[in-house]
């Protein structure tokens, strides 16, 4: 997997994780934490949702996200594009990786 910016490459059905940290707009660290949610979504441009990861246990403030082979494998390789929202436990909703480009590569080989 690459991370360009916010854009992510990765092939078809390999198991990845991304750590997802969270800062306030004046730069200062804001930790995940109990009745947080962070919800990674990865769906065609304008359009059907393909990919979804839910996560609500945090590892020192941040948010793992575990993209297992079976999350890809059947995808078709094309670009899609994906955002991180951040649900707090106050109820405030706030989308903190805006969209941007997800690339599912194809693999060769295949199982």
């Amino acid at each position: 997997m690459t991370i360009n910016g916010n854009d992510i490459r990765m092939i078809r059905g390999d198991t990845e994780q991304l750590v997802v940290t969270c800062q306030l707009s004046d730069g200062t660290e804001r930790p995940f934490e109990e009745g947080d949610v962070v919800a990674f979504t990865v769906a065609w441009p304008l359009g059907e949702t393909v990919l979804q990861k839910t996560v609500t246990s945090f590892v020192e403030g941040a948010a793992e996200i575990l993209i297992a082979h079976e999350d890809t494998n059947e995808l078709i390789p094309a670009e899609y594009a994906y955002d991180v929202q951040l649900t707090a436990r106050d109820g405030t909703v706030a989308t903190i990786i805006p969209p941007a480009r997800f690339v599912l590569e194809g693999d060769v080989t295949r199982d």
